[in-house]
């Protein structure tokens, strides 16, 4: 038994899932192979976001397309499917995170470069010689800008392109109760941060005070600070995988 918990320190613990419904599948995955009990309460949803006409015949032009997340793969390429447009020949592809490469290569687009961190900077420790490129980054509609404006800075003529939006989803207020009897809480975003907060007002901080409150990455605890989060757990590794082994280890 004493080996059996320490192979499982998940066991039996009720772990909160705040990302989308329809993204939530592979972490809730990864929990339930160690035997936790999953709760979805996604507090964020997408909207697909129409690409610009004029946009589409200069895709060729572009040096680089950086996809900052597999909702920009996704809603990038969808758009160009239904106008029964092929992906770009011409552009290197860059993708943070393995989340965001997986998605690319279902989709067979040839990824060029995946940095170590998981984060914009590493995007921007590894493309460092830029002066002259033209650079496309799809990405949602409100997102951090220190890519495209440090990108600028080294002389690319960089795009950004809204290919998605956010917005609050409907809550069941039955769900809301269940959030009681959960051990920790999970945050993959800065998004599902300031979601909670909304959809749970003054309730969120005081209900993650009582939990273990897990972020995915620096730039999510960050967030969560700011909004008077308190965060256990900061995974070192900034994926899926990454968050449900800094749970483990926190637990053991």
């Amino acid at each position: 038994m004493e080996k059996d918990r320490k192979t499982h320190p998940l066991k039996g613990k009720k772990v909160v899932i705040t990302r989308a419904l329809e993204q939530s599948q592979q972490l809730k995955e990864l929990l339930e192979q160690r035997e936790a009990i999953c709760i979805l309460f996604p507090t964020i949803a997408f909207r697909k976001l129409k690409i610009p006409e004029e946009i589409l015949p200069k895709l060729n032009e572009y040096n680089w397309i950086i996809f900052t997340s597999a909702n920009g793969v996704r809603f990038f390429c969808e758009e160009l499917e239904k106008r029964k447009i092929p992906f770009p020949e011409k552009p290197r592809v860059a993708v943070i995170g393995p989340g965001t490469l997986r998605e690319a290569q279902r989709r067979g687009i040839t990824v060029s470069l995946v940095p170590e961190r998981f984060i914009a900077e590493g995007i921007l420790e590894a493309l460092q010689d830029v002066k002259g490129k033209k650079i496309l980054i799809p990405r949602a509609k409100v997102a951090r800008n220190v890519l495209p404006d440090t990108l600028k800075k080294r002389g690319a003529q960089v795009d950004v392109l809204p290919v998605y939006e956010t917005y609050l989803p409907q809550i069941d207020r039955e769900k809301i109760k269940e959030l009681e009897g959960a051990h920790i809480i999970t945050f993959t975003s800065p998004s599902t941060v300031e979601n909670f907060v909304k959809i749970l007002k003054d309730d969120a901080i005081k209900l993650c005070n009582s939990k273990i409150v897990a972020s995915i990455g620096p730039i999510t605890t960050e967030k969560a600070v700011k909004m008077g989060v308190k965060v256990d757990i900061t995974a070192s590794k900034h994926s899926l995988e990454g968050l449900v082994r800094s749970i483990e280890n926190f637990l053991s």
